[in-house]
C-alpha cells in the first residue's frame, strides 16, 4: 500500500497497478464522494494489462491523511492530485474521474493544461445535483444513506451479487467526509469554464444513471457513451467499458481489454 507525504496536502494514500512506459501515458483515477481508490480496482486491473495506473485516495478518504474537515473542497482535492502526479514524476497523463472525481478532473485539466493528456468522466457533469434526502440522511443517519445510494445509484439491472458486495463494503470515508463531499458536487458548476479545456474529453454515462439528471448531461464539450444496464456506479457495474475509454484516450490496445 504505497503512501507519499505531500508538502501540501499530507499523508496520501494510492493504489498503483502495470508498468510505466515512455510510449504511453499514466492514467490517474480519481474517485467519488465518500468512496476510495477500491472503487477502481476492477478497472485498473485491466487498463494496467497495457498501461501504469495509480488511484489517489483523497483527502480525508480510505487511509489518506484528512488534516482540516473545514478546507475540504474542489480545489483542495485538485491540488492533492497535482502533488502526488509530480511527486511521481507520472507527467502529462490521463485523468479518469468518477462523479465527484470527474470535478476534481475537470479542475485539474483548468489548471495544468499541459500535464493532462485526456480526460475520462465518469457518471458526471459540469453541474450535479444532490438529492435533498440524501443530504438529509448523510446528517441523520449515514448508515440508512449508503442504503439509499444502493437503492437509486445502481442500475434496476444491476446484479443481486453487486449490490450485495456495495453494501458490504462499507463506507471509504468518514460521515462528515462524505457530507463535505456532497455539498462540494452541490455547490459546484463548471459549465461556464468547459470550453477552456484544451484536452480531449470522454463522457460515461450509465442509461440507468439516476443520481446525474438527463438535464444535467446536454451541452457537454466532447464525445459521449451511453452504457446500457448501467447506473451511477459504473466503477463497480461495468469497470470493462470504462477500461476500453481508457484504450481509446490513449494508445493502448483495447482488444486486450476485454479477456
Amino acid at each position: 500500500m504505497p503512501y507519499v507525504a505531500l508538502t501540501h496536502a499530507g499523508r496520501i494514500h494510492y493504489a498503483e497497478r502495470g508498468e510505466r512506459r515512455a510510449d504511453r501515458p499514466s492514467v490517474v483515477f480519481i474517485h467519488g464522494a465518500g468512496a476510495g481508490s477500491g472503487i477502481w480496482s476492477m478497472t485498473m486491473a485491466r487498463v494496467a494489462r497495457n498501461a501504469h495506473a495509480i488511484a489517489i485516495d483523497l483527502p480525508g478518504h480510505g487511509p489518506s491523511a484528512l488534516g482540516e474537515l473545514a478546507t475540504l473542497s474542489l480545489e483542495r482535492y485538485r491540488d492533492a492530485v497535482g502533488e502526488l502526479c509530480g511527486a511521481l514524476c507520472l507527467g502529462r497523463s490521463v485523468l479518469v474521474g468518477h462523479s465527484m472525481g470527474a470535478l476534481v478532473a475537470l479542475e485539474a485539466a483548468l489548471a495544468w493544461p499541459d500535464k493532462v493528456r485526456a480526460l475520462v468522466l465518469v457518471a458526471a457533469a459540469p453541474k450535479m445535483p444532490v438529492d435533498p434526502e440524501l443530504l438529509a440522511l448523510l446528517r441523520d443517519d449515514p448508515d440508512g444513506a449508503r442504503i439509499w445510494l444502493a437503492e437509486h445509484a445502481l442500475s434496476p439491472r444491476a446484479k443481486p451479487a453487486v449490490r450485495r458486495g456495495f453494501l458490504a463494503a462499507g463506507a471509504a470515508a468518514p460521515p462528515e467526509v462524505t457530507r463535505a463531499d456532497f455539498e462540494i458536487v452541490r455547490a459546484a458548476d463548471l459549465q461556464p469554464r468547459l470550453e477552456k479545456i484544451a484536452c480531449p474529453i470522454a463522457w460515461l454515462d450509465g442509461a440507468d444513471d439516476a443520481i446525474v439528471p438527463l438535464a444535467c448531461r446536454q451541452g457537454r464539450r466532447g464525445s459521449v457513451v451511453s452504457i446500457p444496464d448501467a447506473g451511477h456506479l459504473l466503477p463497480i457495474e461495468h469497470p470493462a467499458a470504462i477500461a476500453e475509454a481508457v484504450a481509446s484516450a490513449a494508445p493502448i490496445d483495447a482488444s486486450r481489454l476485454r479477456a
